[in-house]
């Protein structure tokens, strides 16, 4: 029988709770193109989709915010405009000349390679999401069905199709990939640290090639999935 202490080690933490539930909301939905599904479920996908996006980047702002105020060697500073971005604030001054640090008004797009390209800088590991790939069109094409929901000007911007479906599906399948191919990056850092404690330079450098050439074929393997 396990003891308590071993059973906290399984306790997910508060971030990992966060991702898990906004998951299990987009699983909620079961919208698939092909499949009979209500118009309701079909909207409830697309806006359970981007709050799933979007607290992703959120943490992954966080993530790259606590590398520069807790790292020892320094290694990544962001500029204070920088910082106040990945805070999602908006410093002001208020009429009795107090800061106010006011929310954000960030564009989806923008905000989300802003958030990679911080996260690869705090974590040195080279950018993992690819604007090249055909999947980066279709998240911004899902970001215009979105849009379209959150703003309806008529009744069939309510309207979402089997293609807008099938794209939604496929965008946020490549977004799951490109977080795990980040997280693998801060996997690398954390195991390049434990090597730098290796005391004999060949012995590290002998496992810094394994475990370099390992995490490339993974990384390689996860994005072109």
């Amino acid at each position: 029988m396990h003891s308590n202490q071993d059973s906290d080690l399984f306790v997910p933490t508060e971030r990992e709770s966060f991702l898990s539930l906004l998951w299990n909301d987009v699983h909620a939905c079961n919208a698939q193109s092909g499949i009979v599904t209500s118009a309701t479920q079909r909207r409830q996908y697309i806006r359970a989709m981007f709050a799933c996006i979007e607290g992703a980047v959120w943490l992954f702002k966080q993530e790259a915010i606590e590398q520069q105020q807790y790292k020892d060697d320094a290694s990544v500073v962001f500029t204070a405009s920088e910082l106040n971005v990945l805070a999602e604030v908006a410093p002001s001054i208020d009429g009795r000349g107090v800061i106010q640090e006011l929310p954000a008004n960030l564009r989806f797009v923008p905000n989300l390679l802003f958030a990679f390209g911080c996260h690869a800088r705090a974590f040195d590991y080279e950018p993992v999401l690819r604007v090249s790939d055909h999947e980066w069109g279709d998240l911004k094409s899902s970001v215009t069905v979105r849009n379209r929901l959150m703003h309806p000007k008529q009744l069939s911007s309510m309207d979402v199709s089997d293609d807008e479906i099938r794209t939604a599906r496929a965008a946020l399948r490549w977004f799951g990939l490109t977080c795990s191919a980040a997280t693998l990056g801060v996997s690398m850092w954390y195991a390049k640290r434990a090597i730098q404690k290796i005391e004999d330079p060949e012995e590290a450098a002998a496992k810094l090639q394994i475990i370099s050439t390992a995490a490339e074929n993974l990384k390689r393997l996860v994005l072109d999935s």
